[in-house]
Order: C-alpha cells, then structure tokens, then sequence
C-alpha cells in the first residue's frame, strides 16, 4: 500500500514538472495588423511590446495590410540578451541571431511568416515593429555583399576597447535592380546616447523607439559624419554609456524617397558579465586613480608653495605619458606592466627634471614645463571637442602639427608671467587630476579628454575615428567642479603667496650669487656703487621640513 502511494506521488510529481516545462516553452503565434496610415515623417504600421518565454518560438502573421505598401521591414529587439529571427524555414541564409535584428518581405506574392525563438533560460521582454515603404523607396541593405541574409536590413556594431565599428549593408535602389551602382543609394548614419551607467530595460527600447522614423531621428539622433568607409563608422568607445546607431537610405535621383535601417545598439561592454563594464579592472590601475585625488589637491592648492615638489610631479606626469606611448608603439604589455613601466619611468624624469632646478633654479626654463602641460591638455579639450569627419586631421602630420603648434603657442603665452602661470598651470592641473578619478567612479566622460588623445597616438587608424563625445548631466557636473577647483585653487594660491619673493632658492647653486635676488634666503650684501653706500640687508629666511617639500 505505501510503495503504491509513493509511485502515486513521484508520477503525479513527475507529471507537474512536465506541465510546468512545456509551459515555459510553448511556442506563440500571433497576427499583427497592418493597416495603420503612414506618413513620410513616419512609416511605422504596427509597434508593440511581447513577452517571450524561455526556449519558446512567437510565430507572426500578418493581416490587413495597408494597400500603399510595397515591401515591409519586420524588427525585433531584445535587452542584452541575443534571439534568432527566421522566415518560413530555419535554414542556413535563412535566420540571424542577435540583439537588433530586421528582415525583409515583399508584398508579392505574399508576405512572409516571421518566427523568434528564444534559446536563452530566461524570459524575455521584445519589442517589435513593422515598418512598410513604397515602391520608389529603396531597399536597406538591398545590395548586401557581406552579411549573412542576401537582403540585410539591419546593422552589425563591433567593439574593442578604444573604439565602435557600425556597419551597414548597401542600399539598393529602384533604378538600379542588379546592384551595378553604389550612387543610386546614399546611406547617413546617426546616433543617441542612452543616460550613463545606465543599463535597463526602459532606457534601452525608449532610445530604441526615438531612432526608428525619420521625424524622431532629426529630433533626436546626431548625424555621424563619413571618414572612411561610405558603410562604415568609426567611433570612440565611451564604454558603460550606451548608444543606438541608426542609417537612412536616400535615393540620389528622389531624395524624398527613403528608408530606415533597423537601428542597433552598443554599451562598448559586456554588462551580463561580472566587472563587464569596470574600466578600472586592476588593483594597480584603481591604486593609481585614487592617489591621483590627493596629488591633485596638492598641487592645485599648494604646487607653488612647495615648489620642489612640484617640479617633481610635473616631471613625473610627464615623464609617464611620454613613457606611456612609447611603450604602446613598440610593445605589446597588459595594461599592469604598461603603468607600472610608466610610473616609474616618470619617477625618474621627475627627479632629473627636479635636479634641473637643485642646481641652476631658472624660474623661467623650469616653469616651461608646467605650460607645456598646460597646452597639452588645451590641445587635448580642442581635439576632444572639435566635430568629427575633418578629413585635413585625418593625417597625422596634419593632426600632430596642429596639436603641437597649439601646445607651444599656449605656453609661451603662459610662460612671459613666470609666477602667475605657474600658480595658474598648478591650480588647472591639480584641478584635472582630482576630477579625473572622480570621472571614473561617477560614471562621466571628461576622463576622456586625455585618453581620446593617447588612442590618437597608439591605436592605428584611430585617426578615422569620430569622437562625438556625451555631454549629459553628469559631465556638466563635474565640468562645473573642474572650474570651481581651478578658480579657488588659484585664488588660495595666490593670496597665500602675496607679499613673498615669487620663487624658492635652489638648494644648490652652481652660479655666482647674483645681488638683490628675489628667491627665498639670507643674502647680505655691502659696498660701494655708482657713489651709494649699500647697507647690509638681510631677507627673511624661509625654512622648510624636508629638501623636497619646499
């Protein structure tokens, strides 16, 4: 009697379990409606929400099909996880899977059957639309040449570290049907970016939907410039702010004729994966950017006072960035052993950059280099600000001459006024450096300013890269914290320094003492000139704790 019972309950288990399977996989089928009016500004017949279960397949038909209609675009988009999107038969040719995907299907003889099949072990959230054009309107990707399906409506992104590939099939025009011309067709690529180190689900389909008709995206999308391939952008990664690309087709003998691409998506990271999206993915690097903050204030509100110090610093950023790109170009290292190689590099410049002033103390040729940081970093705001597809920069003689001849310029307008650049350049730099990790862990991009320009130095062909960069809340924030710093930190500078001789004695000078000098020190001087007695006088002496921190 008990064994009958326990057969009983495990079959009655067993048979729930297959119950409750078949229903988180059962396959869908639906029929959309397809007879809403369209607009030139908008195309769009049907768009709406549809939850898919785990391994499950949605089968779409269609009905009422608006009779102007002459080829739709069918699309679904998923959030971060991929999905497959076939017609009729799921065959080679036939499918394509990820995360934006469109198809093609003519009116004649019949509209195709669309199925999306989920393989992930989650539910997922999608959102479809239907978009249906004319006969004059040419066809997006049309003319495909590489992608998978022999007509690709949609957009394939590719990411590395430093920059975005988005590429886009070739469109194919009613006056050319065997895709003999690639003039017949012009394609333009615009984008959104989405809020930063933002990643959910409403952000995503919200910039999703400002990028499908033509009306939303000259509202909305900011046009990506050629500079390159006509097909192809090339964009700096801003990795953690997601972006939607999008590309219209024009007809180059009807430019009131046109269509849109399926828009698709880029975070320049992987956010499913742990630490997916952590810039700063190494003890040594997050060390580094954190030291940057103390270092910072130290220099914006005290580099003057304590004027060997300085010098050291200045000579140690700049001796690790010259390091850095030098050992980019002829080496191949992790991102560990390239700082670490750096900062020890620049920790040697800064000492024989500091040996400069401990022997010779020239105010002039040592705060040289403090502008010369000045307008690297001016030349990096120019470049990090300037609009994208500037064909005369794409050379890097063209480029690096500008940018140099900027950086020069900047210093010897700075460098004619020793003691106030000098605070001038502490109070900007220090100011930059104390943002700068602060960047980082609050999610902005005004780090982005430096590195935008190391990638120009290191990473080939970044010079047909459009750098278009966000600007939303955050990096107004701490563009705003960048000024207060800098503006206070020259203030304090220059208030705590009032009523002092402008700059320090070297510890050690290999020159003869000259009379009535202005740095720091006892110096007593007596005799007779021009038939004046000069008296002994003697300046204050300024002590200091340590030989560096003076």
């Amino acid at each position: 009697m008990l064994s009958n019972m326990l057969k009983f309950i495990i079959l009655h288990l067993l048979l729930l379990f297959i119950l409750a399977d078949t229903a988180s996989s059962q396959n869908v089928s639906v029929i959309l409606p397809l007879n809403k009016t369209i607009s030139w500004e908008n195309k769009e017949l049907y768009s709406d929400f549809f939850n898919l279960n785990s391994t499950s397949t949605l089968q779409v038909d269609f009905a009422y099909l608006n009779k102007n209609v002459s080829y739709i675009i069918f699309q679904v988009h998923s959030h971060l996880y991929n999905i497959t999107l076939y017609n009729n038969t799921y065959t080679t040719g036939s499918y394509v899977s990820g995360s934006n995907l469109g198809m093609y299907s003519s009116v004649k003889p019949k509209l195709d059957t669309f199925f999306i099949y989920n393989p992930n072990l989650i539910n997922l959230r999608l959102f479809i639309s239907v978009f249906g054009y004319g006969v004059a309107d040419p066809i997006p990707g049309g003319c495909n040449m590489e992608f998978l399906l022999p007509i690709s409506p949609f957009m394939q992104t590719k990411y590395t570290k430093d920059y975005v590939l988005v590429d886009a099939a070739a469109a194919k025009d009613i006056s050319d049907t065997t895709c003999n011309s690639m003039d017949k067709a012009y394609v333009l690529f615009y984008q959104l970016y989405l809020p930063e180190r933002h990643y959910d689900a409403d952000n995503y389909f919200d910039g999703l939907r400002k990028m499908m008709t033509i009306e939303a995206i000259t509202e909305f999308g900011e046009y990506i410039p050629q500079s390159g391939d006509r097909l192809r952008r090339m964009l700096s990664a801003y990795p953690g702010t997601g972006a939607v690309y999008v590309a219209i087709a024009f007809s180059a003998s009807n430019t009131s004729s046109y269509s849109v691409y399926v828009p698709t998506t880029s975070y320049a990271c992987a956010p499913l994966d742990d630490d997916g999206c952590e810039i700063l993915d190494d003890s040594l690097s997050q060390l580094i950017c954190a030291s940057l903050i103390f270092f910072g204030l130290f220099v914006c509100y005290f580099g003057h006072r304590f004027f060997k110090t300085e010098m050291f610093l200045i000579g140690l950023l700049s001796g690790a960035i010259i390091t850095y790109i030098l050992i980019t170009l002829i080496a191949d290292l992790d991102r560990p052993a390239l700082l670490g190689a750096s900062v020890l590099s620049g920790m040697c410049f800064g000492a024989i950059w500091l040996s400069f002033w401990w022997f010779y103390g020239m105010p002039l040729f040592t705060v040289l280099l403090s502008t010369l940081n000045v307008g690297f970093l001016f030349s990096a705001i120019i470049y990090f600000g300037l609009p994208g597809g500037l064909l005369a920069l794409q050379s890097d003689l063209n480029f690096w001459t500008l940018f140099i001849s900027v950086m020069l310029l900047t210093s010897l307008l700075l460098v004619s006024m020793t003691f106030l650049s000098n605070i001038l350049c502490c109070a900007i730099l220090g100011a930059y450096a104390t943002i700068y990790p602060m960047d980082y862990y609050f999610g902005s991009n005004l780090k982005y300013i430096i590195i935008n320009t190391l990638r120009r130095a290191t990473v080939p062909q970044f010079n047909k890269a459009v750098l278009s960069p966000p600007f939303e809340w955050r990096d107004a924030l701490m563009t705003l914290l960048w000024l207060a710093l800098a503006i206070t930190g020259f203030l304090f500078q220059h208030f705590h320094n009032r009523g002092r001789p402008p700059f320090p004695p070297p510890p050690r000078s290999v020159r003869p003492r000259m009379p009535g000098s202005t740095y720091y020190g006892s110096s007593v001087t007596t005799g007779r000139r021009y038939g004046v007695v000069i008296r002994p006088t003697v300046a204050r002496v300024q002590t200091e704790r340590t030989p560096l921190l003076a």
